[in-house]
């Protein structure tokens, strides 16, 4: 499975009214993030993503 060892920051963004309306997730390290995720979590077959 691997594991990933970097760091991350949580961008907060707020509305007018003070409550939270959008949240990213960044990591130090994307190539490495985006290496494990394809590793161990695999797309599923063309038509199972299509038929949503």
């Amino acid at each position: 499975m691997g594991q990933v060892d970097t760091m991350w920051a949580l961008v907060w963004h707020f509305d007018a009214d003070g409550q939270v309306d959008h949240v990213a997730n960044l990591s130090g390290d994307q190539h490495q993030m985006d290496t494990y995720v394809w590793a161990n979590f695999p797309l599923a077959p063309l038509p199972a993503r299509l038929a949503r």
